[in-house]
């Protein structure tokens, strides 16, 4: 057998054994998406990888997209899941909640992270503006600063409060923005705070009753409430208090209020921002996206139910009413 067909020959032998042919078909890489562990958290998974179908993000790039359940809440299981992905060497890691986002981002540096966050990344420590930020982190952020429009529709419902309940997930009741806004409510119209820290679905109606005597709730995008949104719409209906949430879909769940920042297509955004980072944009010079839009809905029995007063003036700015 001559020299060239004796090479030739341990190629294909070594192609069969080690992929030394240049043709062969590379491996796809894994995206660690990581979210609650229930049905809700992989239906948005499902939406999700649609999304980057549309764009052909998993053939072009070569890539898989593997979704983790975990209860995001527990600081210590969501940092083993966290370590657990890191250690396999994802091309990127997709955080669609805050205390994803956070964990992220104190164990890696170099994974690229892409986001959705209904917090300021600013006020999460991620950044120090939206134009100075760690190079691996892109995403959409929903922060507005709304509160003082929506705290606005609930005195207008319900003039006669003072004693508010602001409910918040237990590690954002002293944030900055979470403690500068209540300052200004305070001084500005005379409102008694009473803050209402959460942490899980089995000791919130024990949190609601232990907060004394109050006039209104006032309801942030707590995770709690994305995970049990009937559980906890429900709680708070029991106490037949005027309430204003942060979504329509907790009006759809039969709260009576919502005011909330609109991003449209919020799947399709995010997996353009995953597709960037694939094609080799550093994530921190992607802008972070944010919303054009707000809405108004009103649930009205439920409002009624409540004790809130709904004047044709108010209902008239209303985008939703049920």
């Amino acid at each position: 057998m001559s020299f060239a067909l004796s090479a030739i020959a341990l190629c294909g032998f070594a192609a069969s054994l080690a992929g030394c042919n240049t043709g062969a078909v590379q491996p796809r890489r894994e995206i660690a998406f990581i979210n609650f562990d229930n049905q809700r958290a992989r239906f948005a998974f499902e939406r999700f990888a649609s999304a980057c179908e549309a764009l052909g993000i998993q053939e072009r790039h070569r890539v898989t997209l593997e979704f983790s359940g975990v209860d995001v809440m527990d600081e210590l299981a969501l940092r083993s899941v966290l370590q657990r992905e890191i250690g396999k060497g994802p091309v990127a890691i997709v955080a669609p909640t805050s205390p994803v986002l956070v964990e992220a981002a104190r164990l890696t540096s170099t994974i690229p992270i892409v986001f959705f966050t209904h917090q300021d990344p600013v006020d999460l420590n991620l950044l120090s503006s939206l134009t100075h930020r760690r190079d691996n982190a892109a995403g959409i952020s929903i922060y507005l600063g709304i509160e003082p429009k929506m705290l606005e529709l609930l005195r207008e419902a319900a003039p006669q409060a003072r004693r508010i309940g602001y409910i918040v997930d237990s590690d954002e009741a002293l944030r900055p923005n979470t403690t500068e806004f209540l300052d200004w409510a305070a001084r500005k119209h005379g409102v008694q705070w009473k803050l209402i820290p959460v942490k899980s679905i089995e000791t919130f109606a024990n949190d609601i009753r232990s907060a004394g005597p109050i006039d209104a709730w006032f309801v942030t995008k707590a995770s709690l409430l994305d995970e049990h949104r009937m559980e906890v719409v429900a709680t708070m209906a029991a106490t037949r208090r005027p309430a204003i949430y942060p979504s329509q879909l907790d009006v759809a769940a039969g709260a009576p209020m919502a005011y909330e920042a609109i991003f449209d297509d919020p799947n399709g955004a995010l997996a353009r921002q995953l597709d960037r980072v694939l094609s080799g944009v550093t994530p921190g010079d992607i802008p972070i996206e944010r919303p054009k839009r707000f809405s108004l809905s009103v649930n009205v029995n439920a409002a009624r139910a409540a004790g809130m007063t709904i004047t044709p003036q108010l209902l008239s700015q209303a985008d939703k009413v049920r």
